[in-house]
């Protein structure tokens, strides 16, 4: 829009004899003033006009502008918007795919795992009957060379018997002269002995004489890899003393096993078969084999879970609470009996063999008897056996 022009702001003035630019009439000087006066006014009117002119035009194109702000800010929210939907869109989509290939995976993994189970426990029973098969020919086998050693052994049988009475009555002999020292040699090489025997994948060492430590160290194996460790000492005293427990307690600390067993004859006042002290297991030594079994299967779990101490300690805790539970004790309990049974058994297995092998001697001797005779019989028939009497040698 264009704007007015402006007119000068200083005012005119009419000199005399000037005329009027309207009616080309000379001014009058009396009205001169009044002319400049109005045309004064009339400049101060057009000036307003054009100020208010300029401020409508300045608020108009302010106005466009905030309104062209506006549309931009809005246009900017709308499309800011639309990105926000499209990117929740997007991750929705990428969820949904991800979510899919999960499902997908674990179904397979599922079909994968119910497989190997089935042929997991198809290889179990194969591997059971293979085992029973095993069994009964390993029965059978050694059946025939339990015979088959029974009947070689018949003939040593007594002398055997006379030398393991001498070597006892010897042994006693020994024994009144040993120290106290010397009496627990016997013991600790026995512990080391069926700890060898039971656990062959194992580490077994024995202590020497006169070195610091336990008497015997146990190193527990699985897959060649080291789980833990299981010192043990043996007593064969007529007194408890509690410094057996401190010693095997510090014996532990020191060799960083997991578990201490002190095998002992004697127990505390009041205590009988097990007892624990201080962290030690203290076992009477015909349980010491079961109590190891236990340890043992101990040590390689918690190796396996690969459990924190906090968690190794809870366990323990746990373990050593179930050995001198009730439950515990009617286990070992019925072990012992069983046990008892079975020695019972071979003792009455022994002494049929001895009934039978008696036996088995009284006819052979009938049987070189009756040979003699025979051969006394042909003898003299012939006139050969001259004054020899039957049974003379």
């Amino acid at each position: 829009m264009a704007l007015p022009r402006p007119v000068p702001s200083a005012p005119l003035s009419h000199d005399p004899g000037d005329r009027c630019p309207t009616c080309d009439q000379p001014i009058p000087v009396e009205l001169s003033e009044t002319v400049q006066e109005r045309i004064a006014e009339r400049q101060r009117e057009e000036q307003r006009r054009i100020a208010a002119e300029l401020e409508r035009s300045r608020a108009e194109g302010a106005a466009k502008v905030r309104a062209e702000i506006e549309k931009a800010r809005a246009e900017a929210e709308a499309a800011k918007l639309a990105a926000a939907d499209a990117i929740a869109a997007a991750r929705a989509e990428a969820k949904a795919a991800a979510e899919a290939s999960l499902k997908a995976r674990l179904d397979e993994a599922d079909t994968a795992r119910r497989g190997l189970e089935a042929e997991m426990k198809a290889m179990a029973g194969r591997q059971e009957a293979l085992i029973a098969e095993r069994i009964v020919l390993a029965r059978e086998t050694a059946e025939k060379e339990k015979l088959a050693a029974v009947q070689s052994e018949q003939a040593k049988a007594f002398d055997e018997k006379q030398k393991l009475v001498a070597k006892i009555a010897e042994m006693q002999r020994q024994l009144e002269n040993k120290t106290a020292q010397d009496l627990g040699d016997g013991p600790e090489a026995d512990l080391f002995e069926i700890l060898k025997s039971e656990f062959p994948e194992d580490r077994i060492a024995r202590v020497d004489k006169g070195a610091a430590g336990a008497d015997v160290v146990h190193d527990i194996y699985l897959n060649g890899r080291l789980c833990g460790r299981i010192v043990y000492d043996s007593k064969n005293r007529s007194a408890w003393r509690n410094e057996y427990v401190t010693k095997l307690r510090a014996d532990q600390v020191e060799a960083k096993a997991d578990h201490a067993v002190l095998a002992s004859k004697v127990f505390p006042a009041g205590v009988r078969e097990m007892h624990i002290q201080d962290g030690v297991v203290v076992v009477s030594p015909g349980r010491v084999l079961v109590i190891a079994n236990l340890l043992r299967k101990h040590v390689i779990q918690t190796h396996a879970l690969r459990a924190g101490n906090e968690a190794r300690a809870q366990k323990t805790e746990a373990l050593y609470a179930f050995i001198m539970s009730e439950r515990c004790s009617q286990l070992l309990g019925t072990i012992d009996i069983q046990a008892d049974e079975m020695v019972e058994l071979d003792r009455k297995e022994e002494r049929a063999h001895q009934a039978t092998w008696k036996k088995r001697a009284e006819l052979i001797r009938q049987v070189q008897r009756a040979h003699g005779d025979l051969t006394f019989e042909i003898d003299r028939i012939i006139g050969v056996a001259g004054n020899k009497a039957p049974g003379d040698s």
